[in-house]
């Protein structure tokens, strides 16, 4: 596997990753577009992946209320703003910065006596189900502090969604922008039989479980099994989102049934609060820190 043209193949994490490919849950939007890299990197052939960028900003206040970068470890009060980018892995590996690594930041910014607020930037699909505790008790840090943290979005889907949903506030960053697909699938490759090891067993969730029983009849062709073993993680999904979002009309069509909704419809629904720049929802948590 390769990174920005650099070969990754050793990378510590990447196991795992791969233990994920093979027989993870996950809260993924678009999954489908995924499979050939995912495929590749199974089977060991060069797969070239841009890492996303993952550069934790502060900004600052001015007296006019315009903004301006600062540094996170000087006397002046300022925003954190982090990046939640591409597809979220448990660990950093070729092509995903991990979950340990998100949380690591936004447990700083909580512990920051300079940082007042922190605004997580989110454009990703989700990712997997073993990623969105870390970050959630992340949140949950800053928060006690007393700090208001918000989700400001363009792609917030599946698992990103859910990490978006535990803030004090949703924000889409224009129209255009995505929210939703609530449901949680499960993916096996299926090498038993085929010589290319190219099967690809996708599931998505009905109700009720059995791992080792349910991965060996997916096999097989029977995937009910399989279906009620990932009921869990949609029942954790959507009681996670009905706590937090207090506006949430849960009984709209597609709302908590893996439907994805444009921002003013998402609005509609009360999967989202309003439509506001990066730069305004900076401004969005400076105000709220006044008033905290």
């Amino acid at each position: 596997m390769e990174k920005n043209g650099m070969n990754c193949t050793a990378s510590r994490n990447n196991l795992q990753l791969a233990f994920d490919i093979r027989r993870g849950q996950w809260l993924l939007y678009n999954a489908e577009a995924l499979l050939p890299a995912a495929l590749s990197f199974l089977n060991r052939l060069p797969v070239t992946l841009d890492m996303p960028e993952f550069n934790v900003s502060a900004y600052a206040e001015n007296s006019d209320g315009t903004l301006c970068g600062s540094e996170p470890d000087n006397d002046t009060k300022i925003v954190t703003v982090i990046p939640i980018i591409g597809t979220i892995t448990k660990y950093d590996s070729c092509g995903t910065v991990g979950a340990i690594s998100i949380a690591e930041a936004i447990s700083d910014a909580a512990s920051n006596n300079n940082s007042i607020g922190v605004v997580l930037d989110i454009d990703s699909g989700g990712g997997s189900t073993n990623a969105i505790p870390f970050v959630v008790e992340a949140i949950r840090k800053v928060q006690a502090a007393g700090k208001p943290i918000v989700a400001h979005c363009d792609l917030c889907a599946s698992a990103a969604y859910w990490i978006a949903s535990q803030c004090d506030a949703v924000f889409a960053d224009n129209d255009l922008s995505v929210f939703g697909s609530i449901g949680v699938m499960a993916q096996f490759v299926d090498d038993s039989n085929t010589p290319d090891g190219n099967h690809i067993i996708t599931i998505y969730a009905k109700e009720s479980p059995d791992k080792n029983l349910s991965y060996r009849k997916a096999l097989q062709g029977d995937y009910e099994l399989a279906q009620e073993e990932l009921s869990p993680f949609v029942t954790a999904f959507h009681e996670a989102v009905k706590k937090s979002r207090r506006r949430l009309q849960a009984d709209a069509d597609g709302v908590l049934t893996g439907g994805t909704f444009l921002s003013h419809q998402a609005i509609d629904v009360g999967l989202v609060d309003d439509i506001l720049t990066l730069e305004n929802t900076i401004q969005n948590v400076f105000i709220r820190a006044h008033y905290n």
